[in-house]
């Protein structure tokens, strides 16, 4: 069996030797088969659980028929897994023109190999690529053997320190479950992001949330400027001063964009990376996967674009242009997952439904392995490794209910 497939059964908790009965009581080997139950849990948006209740009732609000591409839309079109409808009008899927890095190794064995002379290495991501997302989880996988055991993630939900033990996240009052909770951050309940905490839980990382939002510290009267600044300080201290508490630790850190950039912007704008490297005297390896794009057939190393600052960033990553297999991208193809068929009797009569497969006995509040929004009459699959997966099915409010049950 390839190590990607055998990887994926144990992670995800299936025995490698079970062979499960579908719907129509065939057996059916789960080492390369998808099996979805034939009893399907239905629920309306308000019975979902609250901490989709925000990011779903966004959903609503984009027109199904014509869905307006803006910054926000698209980052709800993504978490619920509809790439598709975005890749053209979003610049963080348009090609650049970049110069590949002649003579440079796979990515994925430079990054390994500077890892070794630092203990710490950054890689950003779009927040509406799920490529992004994949790469970062081989990208892991890679760093653990090299000592590195700790990933910080911007995402993750960083409570204050007086909040209420009710109030904290599930990753740091369960940490020993298996995968992410809706509740553990905003962008992670995309499904590659809640692959992402299904890998590195199993590798054993520690998860460490950092992220510093100005106004929740008090700081309600600063300029839009001076929010930045003291965003991008507040995060390199979180940072410096866990691995103060660490000596020796090595960690891996997921960012946003420009988070990542170690020299100042040519603004003067001092971003994280910066500050981190400041603060600990330590070099950091710095990954962008946002900078360049879509400038051959296969991930390469590219060179950093003379437009920015020199030394912006160490290693430039340039992903292929996405490209889509029955309205999912194809990279998850290729990753080891099947394109698997929607029962037709889950279509909506109109607008959205959302449908999520997980794992057999997962709670609702875990992050399925899939996610992904659907309109009537249009073949969408799900994405999902071989197993056995119970299916939930969302019915979204349209939206002159949404605007009534917000009035």
């Amino acid at each position: 069996m390839p190590i990607s497939r055998y990887v994926h059964l144990v992670l995800f908790g299936f025995s490698s030797t079970t062979v499960v009965a579908s719907a129509a009581s065939r057996e059916v080997d789960t080492h390369s088969s998808v099996v979805l139950m034939s009893s399907v849990e239905r629920i309306s948006s308000s019975s979902a659980p609250l901490s989709l209740t925000g990011i779903v009732q966004s959903l609503a609000e984009i027109d199904s028929a014509n869905p307006t591409i803006d910054g926000s839309s698209s980052q709800t079109l993504s978490i619920f897994g509809r790439e598709d409808l975005i890749a053209s009008g979003v610049r963080d899927f348009l090609p650049t023109e970049c110069t590949a890095l002649i003579g440079s190794d796979d990515p994925l064995d430079e990054i390994a190999r500077r890892a070794g002379s630092t203990s710490i290495v950054i890689v950003n991501e779009s927040h509406s690529r799920s490529r992004h997302r994949g790469f970062i989880e081989r990208v892991a996988m890679r760093l653990r053997s090299l000592g590195y055991d700790t990933l910080a993630d911007e995402t993750l939900s960083n409570p204050l320190s007086d909040a209420p033990a009710g109030s904290l996240p599930p990753f740091i009052t369960q940490p020993t479950l298996p995968y992410f909770s809706d509740a553990d951050g905003y962008y992670l309940r995309e499904a590659s992001f809640g692959r992402i905490g299904r890998r590195v839980k199993y590798l054993g990382y520690t998860l460490l949330p950092y992220d510093f939002i100005p106004q929740a510290h008090g700081m309600n009267t600063l300029n839009g400027e001076q929010i930045i600044a003291a965003r991008e300080e507040g995060e390199a201290e979180a940072l410096a001063s866990y691995l103060r508490k660490h000596p020796g630790g090595k960690i891996l850190i997921h960012v946003g964009y420009a988070h990542a950039a170690e020299v100042p912007q040519s603004d003067g704008l001092r971003l994280m990376a910066l500050r981190l490297k400041e603060k600990t005297g330590i070099d950091p390896l710095t990954i962008s996967q946002t900078t360049c794009r879509g400038g051959g057939l296969t991930e390469h190393l590219a060179v950093l674009p003379s437009k920015l600052p020199r030394g912006m960033f160490d290693l430039v990553v340039d992903h292929p242009t996405e490209k889509f297999v029955r309205g999912r991208p194809a990279w998850r193809i290729n990753a080891g997952d099947i394109a698997t068929t929607i029962p037709p009797d889950l279509q909506p009569i109109s607008g959205w439904r959302i449908i999520e497969a997980r794992p057999i006995g997962e709670p609702a509040t875990s992050v399925p392995l899939d996610r992904v929004a659907i309109r009537r009459d249009e073949d969408v699959a799900l994405m999902l490794p071989p197993g056995r997966y119970q299916i939930r099915a969302i019915d979204v409010p349209s939206p002159s209910k949404t605007a009534r049950l917000g009035s």
